[in-house]
């Protein structure tokens, strides 16, 4: 009985552990970099945690409605290895432009390529490894 309980303990634990494995994706799978466009806005919101950044610009269409854009980015500590952290950067409230590959899912959502600071610097955050 005891030989049963621990086997099937072993077993759930394994399968347990490969479902963050699962979980994890591919920029190339979700985000086309074939699809590119630049969109502007006032930065809403910046989730600087893993596994990947995350801005949310409020973008006004031509109509005048508003919507949100999701950008994603790689990881924080790659950012803060380059010099660039979550603090005095990338301020709330500002209006940025930002060149993204658009989700092959048609949501208003895309992967960072380049950034234009409300300064006019530009931050280029796409670092293209060819086809792999």
């Amino acid at each position: 009985m005891r030989f049963k309980f621990v086997t099937a303990l072993l077993v759930s634990g394994l399968v347990l552990s490969t479902v963050p494995l699962l979980a994890h994706h591919a920029a190339q799978a979700q985000f086309d970099k074939d699809s590119t466009k630049e969109i502007t806005g006032v930065m809403k919101r910046v989730q600087w945690v893993n596994p990947h950044v995350r801005w949310y610009i409020d973008v006004t269409n031509d109509d005048g409605t508003v919507t949100t854009w999701q950008i994603d980015g790689s990881g924080p500590g790659g950012y803060r290895q380059n010099g660039i952290s979550a603090r005095g950067v990338f301020p709330v409230g500002e209006t940025y432009s930002a060149m993204v590959a658009l989700a092959r899912d048609g949501t208003p959502s895309g992967y960072i390529m380049t950034w234009t600071l409300p300064t006019g610097q530009k931050m280029d955050f796409w670092h293209d490894y060819g086809d792999r």
